[in-house]
């Protein structure tokens, strides 16, 4: 038994305040931060983890360019997944799969 891979990460827990009242802006206090914002956690997560298992991991987690998908690959995951970016960008995954390809093969743009 056990994991045939892993994905890491998701949304990491945030608070925003609201700017007038110095109160939590969400009813439940905290939430869920994605985006660029986790970018720095999930590459450091993805690196740990990767030194310390076998199976495949998917990283995710402030992907918004190839560059982004590269540096998680760089930090050891063998596939990368876009979530966050696909809301701004429904054809993120597309976008981001050219600038990777680009990026490894020597063809992308200064």
């Amino acid at each position: 038994a056990g994991a045939d891979a892993l994905s890491l990460i998701n949304t990491v827990r945030g608070m925003a305040l609201h700017p007038r009242s110095g109160r939590p802006w969400l009813g439940g206090l905290t939430g869920g931060v994605s985006g660029p914002g986790v970018r720095a956690v999930a590459l450091a997560q993805v690196h740990a983890v990767a030194a310390a298992v076998e199976v495949p991991i998917v990283g995710m987690g402030g992907v918004q360019r190839g560059q982004d998908a590269l540096d998680l690959i760089r930090a050891g995951a063998r596939l990368v997944a876009v979530g966050t970016e696909s809301f701004r960008d429904p054809t993120a995954g597309l976008r981001i799969a050219a600038e990777l390809e680009a990026l490894t093969t020597g063809d992308f743009p200064a």
